[in-house]
């Protein structure tokens, strides 16, 4: 790397979201650093990610960016347009099915109006119509979502499922931490720089203004704009920053449970409708599957 210790920008984090920023920027001709504790790009939450690419989002605004997202991903390659040693990411589109308890009605309606505002196709079906399509559903509700260790979990609640909705326009991306790599790569053709390995312990100031951090070796690195991208890490970031107190939401890093099992026999293979992402809001469960 080069001994250049002053730049335009440093991105606190390089995962999925600080190397895309890297990208974005650099794209622009923007001179930036980005600096992650860990060995390489995308080794945070970021490769625990199931990397699903939906457009069902309360707020339009995220309803807009994941939908202009998708056309990226559906031209991976020509988007980054670099090279990158180890292959590229592969984005599948099998669509997705939102499983709706009857409690989750009303917290449905902003999602399907911001996807209706967008221009995001999405059919609506009945929980007769999921029985007959997926018969391999218990439509049973067991809603509210509840954790293993539950008493209540895994019994119903003498209600059916109230239904759900299908959007074609939905799917995953096979590696998370691949497609980080590629973000890194196409940014580093730009002029991007990467440094892992590497702790922020201090984000510098003077007279009130941002002048760069400082890392655990005691080094400073000027840049007059600093992005946190440190993910569910980003509170303590803000903390650094003494910011932490004005933002009304805050982060920490939590372990979710995830499961990789081999499909049942006759499931995954050619027009079966588990070929796709399923969003159970009925009892707080993501699948999807791996073609």
């Amino acid at each position: 790397m080069s001994q250049t210790k002053t730049f335009d920008v440093i991105i606190i984090g390089a995962g999925v979201i600080g190397a895309s920023t890297a990208l974005g920027l650099a794209k622009r001709g923007i001179k930036t650093l980005n600096v992650d504790t860990l060995p390489a790009a995308g080794y945070g939450s970021t490769s625990n990610s199931s990397a699903i690419i939906r457009p069902f989002y309360s707020a339009i605004e995220s309803c807009a960016l994941a939908h202009e997202a998708r056309s990226r991903w559906l031209k991976w390659p020509e988007f980054l347009n670099a090279d990158d040693e180890n292959g590229y990411a592969r984005y599948t589109e099998c669509g997705m099915l939102i499983l709706m308890a009857e409690e989750d009605k009303a917290l449905f309606q902003p999602s399907l109006q911001a996807m209706q505002e967008v221009g995001v196709a999405f059919e609506h079906l009945t929980v007769n119509e999921i029985g007959e399509q997926f018969c391999f559903f218990n439509t049973a509700s067991f809603s509210p979502p509840r954790l293993t260790g539950d008493p209540g979990f895994g019994i119903p609640n003498e209600r059916p499922l109230a239904g759900g909705y299908n959007i074609p326009a939905a799917g995953y991306v096979s590696d998370p931490q691949l497609a980080t790599h590629n973000l890194q790569r196409a940014a580093e053709t730009l002029g991007a720089m990467f440094r892992f390995n590497t702790e922020v312990t201090a984000i510098e100031r003077c007279g009130g203004r941002v002048t760069g951090v400082t890392t655990h070796r005691g080094e400073k690195i000027e840049a007059p704009v600093v992005i946190n991208a440190a993910g569910p890490h980003s509170s303590k970031i803000n903390s650094l920053a003494g910011i932490a107190n004005a933002m009304t939401i805050s982060t920490q890093p939590l372990r979710h449970e995830a499961a990789h099992v081999p499909a049942p026999a006759g499931f995954g293979h050619g027009p079966d409708p588990i070929n796709r992402v399923i969003g159970d809001s009925d009892t707080g469960v993501y699948m999807r599957p791996e073609l």
